[in-house]
């Protein structure tokens, strides 16, 4: 009798339990719900798909002034890029994440008084993502912001008249920006962004350069390397265009622009080969420091 006393007070307690937690869970009414158990077959999926391939034309220049010299860098890349974008339409957010690397260069140099020369090769790559959150518009209009980070390279090669210039140039940039999409219909789409990017921290060097034995501040030296840090500033944008010529698959074309400048420091540092671990340093403003790269996009897209 005991026994069966004790199984009916569990049951009953069971029993209310779920008729007091069902109750609660009907009094908010707003709380999200769980993602259905077979979500990747259901036609209620919340996340949608983008993963493809770039190719990126990008005109790159790169221009300084040190002692009085001016240096400027023009390159012509052909840039293959991959890409890959997940939305989710419940909290109307995304990320998204794209690498590039450069697999041909080419382009032209000036270095102070020489006349400009010709050079093949380099490497020319960059890395990042951003988080996006769209709460403005409505199924076929996303309008919003972004916060994200980039990575970029950009070390063209040059030859022997440049010995002097920044090579090597390592960007870490902060993204912040506004960004929208437009659905036209089942057949196209417009997506655009602008971003600023108000830090990026560059830093870079020359190679090696040996020269004549040469006396500064009483010690013969004969190399000489040059090292640059910077806090630059800038801007990015985007816009595309795409066609849907089948449910899963689209191809956009558009064009993309960034541009850094701000303030940076040259530190050339000299020694003489038999002795390489003594140095002689000197401090210089790096001025008129600037990064411009731009060109057209084409992208093929997989989408599910």
């Amino acid at each position: 009798m005991k026994q069966f006393a004790l199984s009916a007070l569990v049951l009953l307690s069971s029993t209310a339990t779920q008729q007091v937690l069902a109750a609660d869970y009907g009094a908010f009414p707003g709380l999200r719900p769980s993602y259905p158990d077979q979500w990747q077959q259901s036609e209620e999926n919340p996340l949608r798909f983008e993963a493809g391939l770039r190719y990126w034309y990008a005109i790159g220049q790169q221009s300084s002034e040190i002692g009085g010299n001016t240096y400027n860098t023009t390159d012509y890349s052909h840039i293959p890029e991959i890409h890959l974008r997940v939305d989710d339409d419940f909290t109307s957010s995304f990320v998204k994440a794209q690498a590039g690397y450069a697999a041909l260069v080419s382009g032209e140099h000036t270095a102070g008084t020489f006349a400009p020369s010709s050079f093949s090769g380099g490497h020319i790559g960059y890395a990042g993502g951003d988080f996006g959150y769209t709460p403005f518009g409505n199924e076929n209009v996303k309008v919003g912001g972004l916060v994200g980070y980039q990575y970029l390279l950009d070390s063209p090669d040059r030859n022997r008249l440049d010995v002097q210039h920044i090579n090597g140039l390592n960007v870490h940039m902060l993204r912040l920006g506004l960004t929208g999409r437009a659905n036209i219909g089942d057949f196209a789409d417009i997506e655009a962004e602008a971003v600023a990017i108000p830090y990026a921290f560059t830093s870079g060097a020359t190679a090696e350069i040996p020269f004549a034995n040469t006396v500064v501040q009483g010690v013969t030296v004969n190399r000489r390397s040059t090292e640059t840090t910077g806090a630059m500033y800038g801007a990015s944008g985007q816009v595309m265009v795409g066609f849907h010529p089948t449910e899963n698959l689209t191809i956009r074309v558009g064009g993309r622009a960034w541009y850094l400048t701000g303030p940076a420091s040259a530190r050339e540092k000299q020694w003489n080969a038999a002795t390489p671990n003594s140095y002689l340093y000197s401090d210089t403003p790096l001025n008129a420091f600037s990064l411009l790269r731009y060109g057209g996009l084409l992208e093929v897209t997989g989408r599910f």
